[in-house]
């Protein structure tokens, strides 16, 4: 009966850690305490670090993902003047990536993904 037991342990504990390394594990839902007029440093002490930083025509893109099936889960963040000024959140499915599952930090910016209309506007000025 022991045994049965450790031999239950272990494989419980290789699963989980063959799942958490298999990806990206971003707590997205936390992002509901954030909102426009952050600083970078007040987001960051909420999301933590982003797993990709973009910067373009004066806007500074954070994302942060979730890797997961049949999704990944993927939230963008965007700064303008160093304040936040726009949040994204979309999803990458499996048809999406032609059926090539790999942790999300390799499919940002697909799916689903658009820039939100206050970052084209600014962009474009």
């Amino acid at each position: 009966m022991k045994d049965n037991r450790s031999n239950s342990l272990i494989v419980m504990i290789t699963l989980v850690f063959i799942l958490s390394s298999c990806g990206v594990q971003q707590n997205l839902s936390i992002s509901y305490k954030l909102h426009e007029g952050m600083t970078k440093s007040e987001v960051e002490s909420i999301m933590g670090l982003p797993i990709k930083t973009d910067f373009y025509k004066n806007v500074d893109e954070w994302h942060y993902c979730k890797t997961g099936m049949p999704a990944n889960e993927f939230l963008s963040l965007f700064f303008y003047e160093e304040l936040l000024v726009a949040k994204k959140n979309y999803s990458v499915i499996v048809d999406d990536i032609n059926g090539n599952p790999g942790s999300c930090e390799i499919y940002i910016k697909m799916g689903n993904y658009s820039e939100p209309d206050i970052v084209v506007e600014i962009r474009s000025r």
